[in-house]
């Protein structure tokens, strides 16, 4: 019986040891599971340059409803330029369905489990941080939702260096801009939209006024809206690639 207390007792503390470790991922190709600090399993799109050990890294951010696979082309692009690019499926999208024994689907998400997204970019971080990106050279980029999030991820983690914003919005289901943007330090921000994408548009030029950091406004012709940018102007790719350079690999 006491030999039967004790192996209980090894695997009780076996099992809190795994479930206390803050991260678990595997590692297959260019993809990685992990887990944020709420309990969501996560799927994250690595890609390292040629040279990774301390290359400039930069956290990818989806629009709602979307996946990683929207940053292919631009995180290629990246890795070429020697930038580390670590892509995310937001809880409830693409690869990341799961909070323990819970199905998550971002149509059922409440402003609460959007605002816990953070959790994921951060996890994202940790990814790069684990493949040698360089902790003092750390960007993120968002589309849509997702740039309204990596505005607010920016604030919380000092070592984030830039942020680039493609299509936000002043409030994305509860997520908002303004007031967020006025409280950035030390953190210059690219914002992006098309002309005709008249939401967007006005976001950025509202941003703009309101950034007390270097605030640089791009726009382009048309109505495509966050990545679909890329597609309509490839030449987008480079000019916020040279941009990122300028303060992640200076």
């Amino acid at each position: 019986m006491k030999k039967l207390r004790t192996i209980a007792l090894i695997i009780t503390g076996l099992f809190l040891m795994s479930a206390c470790a803050p991260r678990a991922h595997e590692k297959g190709n260019n993809e990685e599971r992990c887990l944020s600090e709420d309990g969501v399993s996560l799927l994250v799109s690595l890609l390292l340059p040629a040279v990774p050990d301390k290359a400039p890294g930069l956290i990818l951010v989806h629009g709602f409803g979307a996946d990683h696979h929207v940053w292919d082309g631009f995180a290629a692009a990246l890795q070429q330029g020697g930038i580390m690019t670590a892509a995310v499926d937001l809880r409830g999208h693409g690869g990341s369905r799961m909070q323990g024994k819970t199905a998550l689907h971002y149509s059922a998400l409440s402003t609460d489990d959007l605002s816990n997204t953070l959790h994921d970019l951060k996890a994202a971080k940790n990814c790069l941080l684990e493949a040698g990106a360089d902790p003092d050279n750390l960007a993120v980029i968002g589309e849509g939702l997702g740039a309204n999030l990596a505005l607010r991820y920016a604030l919380e983690d000092p070592q984030i260096q830039a942020v680039v914003m493609l299509s936000p919005g002043l409030d994305y289901k509860g997520i908002t801009s303004l007031d967020e943007i006025k409280k950035l330090k030390d953190c210059p921000v690219l914002l992006v939209a098309c002309e005709d994408d008249a939401y967007s548009a006005m976001t950025v030029s509202a941003l703009k006024a309101a950034a007390p950091v270097f605030a640089e406004l791009r726009t382009w012709t048309g109505s495509a809206q966050g990545s679909e940018i890329f597609a309509i102007h490839p030449e987008a790719i480079h000019y916020i690639t040279t941009w990122l350079r300028q303060i992640i690999q200076s």
